[in-house]
């Protein structure tokens, strides 16, 4: 196959693959890498390596001494870039672009949950809604599909949580550093302020929940978490500013 230089829209899908894909999957032997190198007419190893390019600029990553390839474009780094500062407009662009090639529709959320739907034309509500599913995608990606407390395995059971919640900041409501992989319990509790993440990445249960340790429920599903640093993402951690300020947002001071 003869090498050829990589379009705007081909790296957008290559991004999108990276963003919902494991880092540890990003090989060519992934299913979804296979599908998607055919589509491109391209190798399924010259796609992994796109997504390890997109890599290297992954703060989180070279945190972890994970360069990436070193390779990569300055397609590559404008994208990331881009994503960076607006990632509702990069995000939905990359969705698009994946859905051309596949000749389908963005993947949508099941309802509307960003916004006030009132007034709203269907343009701007189809955007929020790939949006959605987005962040969902990249955010259960990072954790490997994992409780970040609990390594709770089951997709059904996960939620794409928002730390600063969207009605409060709307411009973080993209943001992958304002997402928490959490089970359907953990993400109430986070919400309700039983528990909190702080900014050392551990867990904190509210000292009310301590007289309920007789209850095998509460003792086992929240107290025995108290003092557990939680699972990290592979990329795009958590913001710390981010979880100090939903910690003063559910009454912890």
């Amino acid at each position: 196959m003869a090498r050829r230089s990589w379009t705007r829209d081909e790296t957008l899908v290559a991004f999108n693959l990276y963003c919902r894909t494991p880092f540890g999957r990003l090989h060519a032997r992934n299913p979804d890498i296979i599908k998607v190198a055919k589509a491109l007419n391209r190798t399924a190893g010259a796609v992994a390596m796109k997504c390890c390019n997109l890599a290297a600029f992954d703060p989180a990553l070279k945190a972890r001494g994970v360069r990436g390839l070193s390779k990569a474009s300055q397609e590559d780094r404008a994208i990331c870039e881009q994503f960076a500062a607006d990632p509702e407009s990069i995000g939905f662009e990359c969705e698009t672009a994946a859905a051309r090639l596949c000749g389908a529709e963005p993947e949508l959320s099941e309802a509307v949950l960003w916004e006030d739907v009132q007034g709203l034309d269907r343009e701007t509500i189809v955007k929020v809604r790939v949006n959605q599913c987005l962040f969902r995608s990249i955010v259960l990606a990072g954790y490997d599909y994992a409780c970040s407390i609990c390594t709770m395995p089951i997709r059904g059971l996960l939620v794409a949580s928002h730390i600063v919640p969207w009605s409060v900041d709307r411009e973080q409501r993209m943001n992958p550093r304002n997402g928490i992989c959490l089970c359907v319990l953990h993400d109430r509790a986070f919400d309700m302020g039983l528990l909190i993440v702080n900014d050392a990445f551990e867990v904190q249960v509210h000292v009310d929940l301590k007289s309920l340790r007789s209850n095998k429920a509460v003792e086992h599903g929240l107290i025995e978490f108290d003092g557990l640093r939680i699972r990290l993402p592979d990329r795009w951690q958590p913001d710390p500013a981010l979880l100090r300020r939903h910690s003063e947002l559910v009454g912890w001071n």
